[in-house]
């Protein structure tokens, strides 16, 4: 029997999207791989910083809105409120621009120890703030139960990215260059998105705006603001280490710790692709079948996922050692942090049971387990490494503060998830 349970007809349709998001994410990965090669050390760095301000935008996740988002919407639809679905997606459209306002008056004060000036901290804010509209932009069609059709609007905007970002890298050579041109693609498609998921409904566009402004006190503030603060701690746990050897690290010893990180942003990506079509299966099986039939099939994509991700861990291991020595000489140093990297990677790609949580209305439990997970970690490597002893610290030592930061958040969201499945079914 199939992990997902039962293959009807409707699922069977639905595993045509696999390769077209492969492809997209295989370009993504293309991209990775190929900046590096085209960019000096020097903006290859800059453009890491870019990509990190981005996330960190997107971490931001609208306030907590987004993930309200992602866990009502599918709900809002099998309700048959399509208007109220729609409302509350102009309303994350709207916190995403403010927040992406404010943020940028703090660009200046950001502390990254890579010569890079502000323009680039306020140009990742705005690379942030195209990402956070497409992710926002494309969850109307996954919610529908459509992941071809979202499938196909990755498919489209890999593609453009891909051709505008590494077109600008090569005939400017220029950081900066790269993140504009990923910039305004993501920002075109995502209003085409959005005005095609709005340009229906009544009110028209503008009176929607009028009223989605009017109901954002009326919004579930205190489970967005909790849901707020698990993806600034799901954030802080994962770019921990990120942020460090921002800070710490010397010009060319982030550059490699940069490169070597592909893999986990790879891995990222993956799990970010997979879930925009678990997440809202998920959410649609709660609301049709309650909490067991939910966590049986978050159980079995993630230790399925978990186990085929370490199998691949090791021949990836081989095949990324050779190429970074044959093709990326200058990044000879990055190979010694892949080991820790890829572990890293095939836990994040196989997370789901954050968004079990998060769906069944556990992200207090959630949060308090990240928070408990990551002090665990944290202490666990300090104890493990001795990182007082070393001054400056040494990419090896974060990378696996990365590493003990993810594997112990993994379990305990994990063991937490099962404790919880088996006391509603006690209860």
């Amino acid at each position: 029997m199939s992990i997902f349970g039962a293959m009807t007809p409707r699922r069977a349709r639905q595993l045509w999207y696999a390769p077209v998001l492969g492809t997209a994410t295989a370009l993504m990965m293309v991209r990775l791989l190929a900046l590096p090669k085209i960019l000096d050390v020097t903006n290859f760095a800059r453009l890491s910083v870019v990509f990190l301000v981005s996330s960190t935008f997107v971490m931001l996740a609208c306030l907590g809105l987004q993930a309200l988002l992602q866990r009502d919407m599918p709900i809002l639809f099998v309700q048959g409120r399509e208007r109220a679905a729609r409302i509350l997606l102009v309303q994350c459209v709207l916190v995403a621009y403010a927040c992406a306002a404010v943020a940028m008056l703090g660009a200046v004060a950001l502390p990254v120890n890579v010569g890079s000036p502000a323009a680039l901290l306020a140009l990742g804010l705005v690379h942030g703030l195209s990402q956070q509209l497409f992710m926002l932009a494309s969850v109307e069609s996954r919610s529908r139960g459509e992941p071809l059709r979202f499938a196909m609007q990755s498919l489209t905007r890999s593609l453009l990215i891909i051709a505008a970002g590494l077109a600008t890298a090569f005939a400017t050579k220029s950081a900066a260059g790269v993140a504009v041109a990923e910039a305004i693609v993501s920002l075109m498609i995502a209003h085409r998105i959005l005005w095609q998921t709005v340009a229906d409904t009544r009110p028209a566009t503008y009176g929607l705006m009028q009223l989605a402004l009017r109901r954002l006190p009326k919004l579930d503030w205190r489970a967005a603001f909790v849901l707020l603060l698990v993806s600034l701690l799901g954030f802080a746990l994962a770019n921990a280490d990120r942020w460090a050897a921002a800070s710490l690290l010397r010009l060319d010893a982030f550059a490699n710790y940069a490169f070597a990180g592909s893999v986990l942003a790879i891995g990222a990506s993956l799990q970010a692709l997979l879930n925009a079509s678990v997440y809202p299966m998920l959410a649609r099986l709660y609301a049709r079948s309650g909490e067991p039939a939910c966590y049986a099939l978050c159980s079995r994509l993630s230790l399925a996922m978990l186990a085929a991700a370490l199998l691949l861990a090791v021949p990836a291991y081989y095949a990324l050692s050779e190429a970074v020595r044959r093709w990326y000489p200058a990044y000879a140093m990055a190979i010694a942090l892949l080991p820790p990297f890829l572990l890293v990677a095939a836990f994040r790609v196989s997370d789901f049971w954050s968004s079990y949580m998060m769906i069944t209305g556990y992200q207090d439990k959630l949060l308090k387990t990240n928070v408990l997970a990551g002090a665990a970690g944290a202490l666990v490597w300090a104890l493990a490494t001795r990182p007082w002893d070393a001054s400056p610290q040494t990419p090896q030592q974060l990378a696996l503060l990365a590493a003990a930061l993810c594997v112990s958040g993994y379990a305990a969201v994990a063991l937490v998830s099962l404790r919880c499945s088996r006391a509603k079914v006690r209860g």
